[in-house]
């Protein structure tokens, strides 16, 4: 637990202002990428500090359409072409091996219909409202957090390091696909679509561990300044108030962001039958392929490597977040009961802050059990790192499986092709 003394030197170290500017550069790249996009059509009013809606010409908002309708239906013909194969392999092929060919067919039925959901997500209208709610409301609490109780920003080296990662692995995946002679337009926008909405997911939850970073900072200042006192300081007092009152506000915002937004995580979960099918052709090219050493690794990342490993490091990603959201609740509620134990002691038995504090307390400890800040993905299911290893475990297990049944069927497993 930090005490003030540590409290202070994190303020005023050389990390505090890295990790501002971090979090700055970030907020600006993703404004930036939805103005230059026409996402959203919200803008930033610095006078307020908040952000409003927006019109575009009519002119640049037609030229902007019609250019994403050309990029997309660019590909219109391979999909016609790949439903007559479709067509030919349920009707006219008798007995074939064709388990890879159905996985992938799976796959890129789930990724134009996230596709279709991110593109809805950063264009209409009920969303952009519900988007410059959030941000709105993300500015609000900041802004009072940092008036009332001061801001420390932080940021876990363990979540930056396997965050970058995956964007080393994201970036080597898109040049791969973007120096092949042939590739679907529509794969490559759904990497880069999802990667952006996955980064503002990302920040919002940095965001969150910062807000409650902040709040232990806050009372264990309460605990140590009023262990030596005797009364318990009004200037404290209105403080400790105002961070039950900015709790509930947290609290509401990450409900409804669950609630409204749900499709997100469900979409990076739903990228497991990717993560499969890639793993599977790692596997057999691992196990299988005559090639050089060096020259299996070059074919996997240029290749396999960023579409297996990609969806379950945005789960281990998420399931990191769930964890450091559970220990810093826990870390809360215990303050909360010692500085509920530094009133008893210290206030008179008939003080009305007394009963208010109890009655905040006990709203508090009960909401948060009834309501945890968790992150769920689908059905309602808790994505913490017990479930990221199960995701994990599930992936390896499944391409194992279909390696063996490819095996068992006598094929020839010539998917490491050599690179000259």
């Amino acid at each position: 637990m930090w005490n003030t003394q540590d409290i202070r030197l994190l303020r005023s170290g050389l990390a505090q202002a890295v990790y501002r500017r971090f979090f700055q550069c970030s907020a600006w790249l993703l404004y930036g990428i939805a103005r230059g996009c026409h996402f959203f059509k919200l803008r930033y009013n610095k006078q307020h500090k908040r952000m409003e809606e927006m019109q575009y010409h009519r002119i640049i908002s037609k030229l902007v359409v019609t250019v994403k309708c050309l990029v997309f239906l660019r590909d219109a013909v391979d999909y016609m072409v790949l439903g007559f194969v479709v067509w030919i392999h349920f009707f006219r092929v008798e007995d074939s091996g064709g388990q890879n060919f159905l996985i992938g067919l799976v796959m890129q039925g789930l990724t134009m219909y996230v596709l279709r959901r991110v593109t809805i997500f950063l264009h209409s209208q009920e969303d952009r409202k519900l988007i410059m709610h959030l941000i709105n409301e993300i500015f609000f609490i900041t802004r009072t957090i940092e008036s009332k109780f001061g801001m420390i920003y932080h940021c876990e080296l363990c979540l930056l390091c396997v965050y970058f990662f995956k964007q080393y692995l994201l970036y080597v995946m898109l040049d791969s696909m973007w120096h092949k002679p042939y590739f679907l337009w529509i794969n490559f926008f759904y990497w880069i679509l999802m990667e952006y909405c996955s980064l503002g997911y990302f920040i919002y939850q940095l965001i969150l561990l910062n807000w409650y970073r902040n709040f232990s900072f806050f009372l264990q200042r309460f605990i140590e300044y009023h262990g030596s006192q005797s009364f318990i300081s009004g200037r404290y007092h209105r403080r400790l108030l105002w961070l039950f009152k900015i709790h509930l506000r947290i609290n509401n915002l990450h409900q409804h962001i669950k609630k409204k937004v749900a499709w997100l995580p469900a979409a990076i979960y739903l990228a497991i039958f990717t993560s499969i099918f890639n793993m599977t052709l790692m596997i057999e090219c691992i196990v299988y392929a005559g090639d050089e050493i060096e020259n299996k690794v070059y074919i996997m990342s240029d290749g396999c490597l960023g579409p297996a490993v990609i969806p379950m490091l945005n789960v281990f990603i998420i399931g990191l977040c769930t964890d450091r959201l559970r220990s810093e609740e826990l870390t809360q509620q215990q303050q909360i009961v010692l500085i509920n134990i530094l009133y008893v002691r210290k206030a008179f038995p008939h003080d009305h802050t007394l009963k208010v504090l109890n009655n905040e307390h006990t709203s508090l400890i009960v909401h948060q059990k009834l309501e945890p800040l968790l992150n769920v993905i689908i059905l309602d299911t808790t994505c913490d790192r017990e479930f990221a290893f199960d995701y994990f475990l599930t992936v390896i297990v499944t391409a194992l499986s279909f390696v063996q049944y490819t095996v068992s069927t006598g094929r020839i497993l010539d998917e490491c092709v050599t690179h000259k």
